[in-house]
């Protein structure tokens, strides 16, 4: 037997001997599986449950060793982080949540992943296909005004803005990965928000210095090291005008980046404090992994969801000040962002009297559609921006608008409306 035909025949036996490691894909009981239209589980089974399920069925060559070993990891980390067999005994709330993240990974091509597209590529998710997971979960139905929901917002405000009166100071633990609490990030400057459709949210986003800087000169691809950002939930709460207001806290998150520290985490530090009592979310240091899974697909723009709505070459007047309020008016398809000086900022925020000097601005933009997130709307083009000036306590302030000039009773209704509004809270 000469050389070539040892070193085939070794091979030929090494082959057959790793069919016997056969790490055991399981067939559990199917206990709760997804409630859908036939349409969308249809799809569902086509593209997701051969690792999304507890009915995975392998293609002969998928049995083969070493791939088998392969499928056998990518089911099982799979079927961990969603099951379409036992996803109903989440609350209902919680299965659409999963539902938009898939089509999040759909739309970036992260789902199926492609290693098993290229195998199976009738698993590949069509653009017809998408549209009809997209039609069903359909975010942006009417808001319902809820008055419980509003009562509950204005009582919180009120306990919280007592504490701002005083000297009280909000300590917190770090995340289970490690990152740190920010406590100014209050006072950081807008970048965006988002009408999240999908789980009934607004959202605020602020970053630092650095963050703020890097968007003025142009410098986020990439974002240098040390630019932070906030990102602030509060449920919607839907007026009987129709337009939503920041209700109850939700949680905030921060992304810091730090390219060596956190060389892992695709370059960022991640960490989310949940309720007023701003607990720190997640059992263990693996919760990161829950945001590198969403941010990953984002390579194109270092990572970062956001687009901010300040541009180096065109800076919008009013947002280099403090966030006091968010709006939407999804009739309308706009959004709006209320900022002051810091008068006006320590006077909302404490449920004060505006005093005189006070500032107040409020830019509003037409909606339109997140391209990184199904089921969310971002700041288009801006509508407007209107300034309010207190001059002699709130009886008396003085009311501008960038363009065009509103008739006196306008006026007075868009300094009640602005004057009005309540401080989003911010513990």
């Amino acid at each position: 037997m000469n050389t070539i035909e040892k070193l085939g025949t070794a091979g030929l036996i090494a082959f057959l001997g790793i069919q016997a490691i056969r790490p055991r894909i399981t067939h559990p009981a199917i206990t709760a599986e997804i409630q859908v239209p036939a349409p969308v589980k249809q799809i569902l089974r086509n593209s997701c449950y051969n690792c999304h399920s507890n009915e995975t069925q392998l293609s002969w060559f998928d049995q083969i060793a070493p791939a088998y070993w392969l499928v056998a990891h990518d089911v099982k980390t799979a079927r961990s982080h969603l099951n379409f067999s036992e996803i109903g005994k989440l609350p209902v709330a919680a299965q659409r949540s999963a539902l938009y993240e898939a089509v999040h990974q759909i739309r970036y091509a992260a789902m199926p992943l492609p290693s098993y597209r290229r195998a199976h590529p009738h698993a590949a998710v069509s653009p017809d296909q998408l549209a009809v997971l997209e039609q069903y979960l359909d975010p942006f139905a009417p808001p319902v005004p809820d008055a419980a929901k509003m009562a509950a917002a204005v009582d919180e405000f009120h306990q919280w803005s007592t504490l701002n009166q005083s000297t009280h100071i909000t300590i917190t633990l770090p995340v289970p990965n490690g990152l740190t609490f920010f406590p100014d990030y209050k006072n950081w400057k807008p970048i965006s928000s988002t009408d999240r459709g999908d789980n009934h949210t607004l959202r605020q986003v602020l970053g630092n210095d650095i963050a703020v800087k890097a968007i003025t000169d142009g410098k986020t691809q990439p974002w240098p090291d040390g630019a932070a950002f906030a990102k602030l939930a509060w449920q919607a709460v839907s007026y009987e005008s129709g337009i939503l207001h920041a209700g109850q806290f939700v949680q905030v998150e921060f992304m810091i980046k730090d390219h060596e520290k956190y060389a892992s985490t695709l370059g960022w530090g991640f960490g989310r404090w949940r309720g007023m009592d701003l607990k720190p979310y997640g059992k263990n240091a693996e919760v990161v992994n829950e945001c590198v899974g969403c941010h990953k697909p984002l390579r194109d723009t270092d990572f970062v969801f956001t687009e901010p709505v300040q541009r180096s070459d065109k800076l919008v007047p009013g947002l280099n000040s403090r966030v006091i309020a968010s709006s939407v008016d999804r009739q309308g398809r706009t959004m709006s962002t209320l900022t002051g000086n810091d008068l006006a900022v320590n006077g909302a925020r404490s449920g004060s009297a505006y005093p005189a000097g006070a500032v107040l601005t409020l830019v509003t933009w037409a909606q339109r559609e997140d391209p990184h997130w199904f089921g969310a709307r971002i700041p288009g083009v801006p509508q407007s921006i209107e300034t309010v000036a207190v001059t002699d306590g709130q009886s008396s302030a003085d009311y501008k608008k960038d363009s065009g000039q509103p008739d006196a009773s306008e006026v007075s209704a868009r300094k009640a409306y602005i004057l009005g509004q309540r401080s989003s809270v911010m513990p």
